[in-house]
């Protein structure tokens, strides 16, 4: 019994087929989530309320929680995967839900030292 690759079968256009689909359905989700971010952004510009959410100096924290956390599971899963022990992925995966703990954290106290008014518009 041969075993015949599947690139043979199908051919190299057939082959790379879905791999092309993948790419252009996420160029496509790319560009489907910035038109929203986009409305968004001009849906709070007409409201008034852009200043506010500019002024936020905490986005840095969620955006490195989600990129540290992100390394460390992916280290973690790579290296148990290959039946190792994880050592250094296991300590950026908990700095990274330490960032993500301390950014929800702080805009739940946020959201409760607000006045009445401004949680009502």
């Amino acid at each position: 019994m041969t075993i015949t690759p599947i690139q043979f079968l199908l051919g190299d256009a057939a082959f790379f087929l879905p791999f092309a689909v993948f790419a252009l359905g996420a160029l496509g989700l790319v560009f489907y989530l910035s038109r929203l971010e986009h409305e968004k952004e001009m849906a709070l510009i007409e409201a008034g309320e852009y200043q506010q959410l500019r002024n936020d100096s905490r986005a840095w924290i969620l955006g490195g929680g989600l990129l540290v956390g992100a390394l460390g599971l992916a280290d973690v899963t790579t290296t148990l995967l290959a039946g190792g022990v994880p050592q250094e992925g296991v300590a950026a995966a908990f700095v990274g839900l330490a960032a993500l703990a301390y950014y929800f954290y702080k805009r739940r106290e946020d959201r409760v030292d607000a006045p009445e008014s401004a949680t009502r518009a």
